[in-house]
Order: C-alpha cells, then sequence, then structure tokens
C-alpha cells in the first residue's frame, strides 16, 4: 500500500529531475547556444563538454526519475552540478546586483544538492523500478 512518503518521493524524484531533463534536451536541440555558452565558460573542447553535458543530465535525470539505480543517478547530478556551480556561478567575479544574482544561484543549486544527497542516502521510496525489482 502506497503511503503519503512515498508519494513525497515520487514527486522529490520528479522536481529534481524536471532541471536536468529540460537542460539536457534543450542543449541537444540547440547545439549552437549549449556550444556559445560553454565557450564562454572557456571550457577546452566545447562541442565534447556539450555531449558529456548532455549525457549526464539525460541519463541521470532519467535514473532519479523513474527510480533506476536512483542513488547512482542522483550521485552523477550531485558531482555535476557542485562542478558546475564552481565553474559557471563565481559570485567574486562580479559586483552588486550580477554578484548576489550568482550568490541566489548557487544556493539554489546547493537546495539542489541537498535533495539529491537525500535520494544517495534514502533511496527512491516504493513507487521506482529500483523497489519493484526488488
Amino acid at each position: 500500500m502506497t503511503d503519503l512518503s512515498d508519494l513525497g518521493f515520487l514527486f522529490a524524484r520528479i522536481f529534481l529531475s524536471a532541471v536536468y531533463l529540460y537542460s539536457g534536451i534543450d542543449k541537444l536541440m540547440h547545439r549552437a547556444d549549449a556550444i556559445a555558452e560553454l565557450e564562454a565558460l572557456k571550457l577546452p573542447q566545447p562541442d565534447l563538454a556539450r555531449l558529456a553535458v548532455i549525457a549526464v543530465q539525460l541519463i541521470g535525470g532519467l535514473m532519479v526519475l523513474l527510480g533506476i539505480h536512483s542513488g547512482l543517478g542522483a550521485a552523477m547530478l550531485l558531482g555535476f552540478t557542485a562542478l558546475a556551480t564552481l565553474i559557471a556561478h563565481r559570485p567574486f567575479d562580479h559586483e552588486g546586483p550580477a554578484r548576489r544574482m550568482q550568490i541566489t544561484i548557487g544556493l539554489e543549486h546547493l537546495a539542489i544538492c541537498g535533495g539529491l544527497l537525500m535520494l544517495v542516502f534514502f533511496g527512491p521510496g516504493r513507487i521506482s523500478v529500483d523497489w519493484a525489482l526488488r
């Protein structure tokens, strides 16, 4: 029988995965924009970096959404989010409102990392492929 916590885990997985799935699909469909974004960050081989980002976001996002090896998927997205935040949202490179915006984005990413960390430690809940395969 499903209880409220099972629905809570399901909705948490939906909410956590949504941003990664959207972003991965967007980078897949808008190659030039994605490459320009990565070039602006001065990343080497931006087209290869784009493909790696798409893979992590889509594979990790689907793992979290469906609850398939969700701890691994959440750990992948956690590492990606932490690294991307350090690379792309550097508040001390900015001043005034831009700095405050980068701090806010960094804190939002920290909150997402917290949700992913809970998924790593507590699992996907009973409404998941992982649970069904037990």
